[in-house]
């Protein structure tokens, strides 16, 4: 049921979708603090669509962080002799 998989080759992806998500990061906050906005309007309304593009970012570079954790972890153990 488990694949057998390179670790090396899974923890690249992990590597890469981790800087793709502080890329993601970066741009979100740009964005937030740019004055173009898609729906323009006054101050408190105008953020309606910043907020769920910000967190949005946040959410997946946490959820990049945590898998780039799990193949450290699991790259690190699997040389211990140890079964899961």
């Amino acid at each position: 049921m488990s694949e057998e998989k390179n670790p090396g080759e899974s923890m690249e992806k992990a590597k890469k979708r981790f800087h793709a998500s502080i890329v993601m990061l970066v741009l979100a906050v740009i964005y937030l603090i740019s004055p173009v906005d898609l729906i323009p309007g006054p101050p408190p309304f105008e953020w309606i669509e910043d907020i769920p593009i910000l967190i949005s970012a946040l959410i997946f570079n946490a959820y990049s962080y945590w898998k780039l954790k799990k193949e450290r972890g699991r790259a690190s153990g699997s040389g211990t002799g140890e079964t899961a």
